[in-house]
């Protein structure tokens, strides 16, 4: 059994700045500020973590509590519903739907948004049911944690099939450099705001433009051989 570990952002979706607002928003009404979001890069950090350095940089006293992600999450489910660039990347439903008839692949998430704020996108995407397990912000703000988290999780979802290996797919340098740490292959894809060379210089298993075709991507979880997966990198675009 192969568990695929999917980002959100950037890789299954676009909300269209959804999660964003949501928090700017949040941080309005707990502690009266309005974070200059120019000043914080959001790619591939978890929630936990991008709430602490916007705590961190407007010298707020108090740790961040519950209060405060009960606010988030009761703004976001109407910034994701009426997003209007809310779109699901090409490729991603097709791949999604492709693995979860699979029976040798297991299909999860890491991701930094919280459960519940990670399950409104998914099911304004149409994609929540083909994910019954993950690893997520609300889990730990450590990404390798996380992902060690989904793992876990999906091994036992798993038993008693054995989990032969581990894929990552995001798209920003942070998913391949956790995934790594976490003992996973990781699958950088160019759909986020990362360039195809950036993500390459990162090291990943194998660097894509995108999950379509997705036919690069399929042959190189498919394969059991590191030769094969060398000529699937080098269909796709040799890595660094």
């Amino acid at each position: 059994m192969r568990l695929v570990l999917f980002d959100i952002d950037g890789t299954l979706l676009l909300s269209g700045g959804a999660g964003t607002r949501s928090l700017y928003r949040a941080f309005q009404v707990r502690y009266g500020i309005e974070p200059d979001w120019t000043a914080i890069r959001f790619d591939g950090k978890t929630d936990p973590l991008i709430i602490q350095e916007i705590v961190s940089m407007y010298g707020v006293d108090e740790e961040p509590g519950q209060d405060l992600y009960d606010i988030y999450l009761s703004i976001l489910p109407d910034e994701v519903r009426r997003s209007p660039n809310f779109q699901v990347l090409a490729g991603a439903r097709e791949l999604v739907t492709q693995l979860s008839a699979d029976p040798g692949f297991l299909i999860g998430l890491a991701t930094g948004n919280v459960e519940t704020g990670a399950r409104l996108k998914l099911e304004r995407a149409g994609l929540s049911s083909y994910f019954p397990f993950g690893g997520y912000g609300s889990d730990s703000g450590d990404r390798t944690e996380l992902i060690r988290t989904a793992v876990r999780r999906g091994s036992e979802l798993a038993a008693p099939q054995a989990v032969d290996e581990v894929f990552v797919i995001g798209d920003t340098p942070r998913d391949v450099q956790h995934g790594r740490a976490a003992g996973a292959t990781t699958i950088a894809v160019a759909t986020g705001h990362y360039g195809l060379d950036e993500l390459r210089g990162c090291g990943p298993d194998l660097a894509v433009a995108g999950l379509q075709p997705m036919g690069p991507v399929l042959d190189f979880m498919s394969s059991g051989s590191r030769t094969g997966r060398e000529a699937v990198e080098g269909e796709a675009g040799p890595g660094p």
